[in-house]
């Protein structure tokens, strides 16, 4: 049997169910060959060559000290946790931003650039589509159009990153869901994700797969 792949589950910060997603992670992966790490340490992220990690998977949201909410964890990362992991990336690791994870706070701007993007706003919970963009890519394959009761996350993206699925709110687009090399490594960023709701339903799960099979080079995924 294959030696399973090492995944870094890494969360913090605020206004978000942190232990919930990470139980939802392990339920859709569960049928893989996955051994996964939950942490709220961000000074694993010093370490990832060592422990032989092929993903890491960020479930955060680094809120402004002033907002008033509790904060589990980490609230920011420092300058030496970004640049591990951006160089461990870069040496061909697999960085999956999820849901918040573009809400980088007063981390280093390096975040944002390896991201791809950055948060803006959201409105309330609202039930929107998400559509998956023509053209054939590993993340998306398969999925249709689907509906999500969920926070419509507007962010700003780089021109160098490649969207694979959108959502249109108002007449306005937003992306949802992109990717983009980083050096010998992959990157990306599913902006889906904020309740239970999101992480049961079956094309979320297909997606998260998706994503992270492409991401590792996972075909059992």
């Amino acid at each position: 049997m294959n030696r399973p792949v090492r995944l870094l589950l890494f969360a913090g910060g605020g206004w978000h169910d942190f232990d919930g997603f990470a139980e939802a992670v392990e339920t859709i992966l569960a049928p893989h060959n996955f051994k996964i790490d939950f942490t709220y340490d961000p000074d694993c992220l010093l370490h990832l060559e060592e422990e032989q990690y092929q993903l890491v998977l960020s479930y955060t949201c680094f809120v402004e000290p002033e907002e008033k909410t509790p904060v589990t964890g980490a609230n920011k990362l420092n300058l030496p946790q970004v640049e591990a992991l951006t160089e461990w990336v870069r040496n061909g690791g697999a960085f999956l931003a999820a849901h918040a994870a573009t809400v980088t706070g007063r981390s280093p701007s390096g975040l944002r650039q390896l991201t791809g993007g950055s948060f803006l706003s959201h409105p309330q919970p609202f039930v929107f589509t998400a559509y998956p963009l023509l053209g054939k890519h590993p993340i998306t394959k398969g999925l249709k159009a689907f509906s999500v009761y969920d926070e419509l996350y507007r962010e700003e993206h780089d021109p160098s990153v490649h969207l694979h699925m959108i959502t249109v709110d108002r007449g306005i687009a937003y992306p949802l869901v992109w990717s983009k090399p980083e050096g010998k490594g992959k990157v990306a960023h599913i902006a889906l994700g904020h309740n239970r709701e999101v992480w049961e339903n079956p094309s979320y799960q297909q997606l998260m797969r998706q994503t992270i099979s492409w991401l590792t080079g996972c075909a059992d995924a």
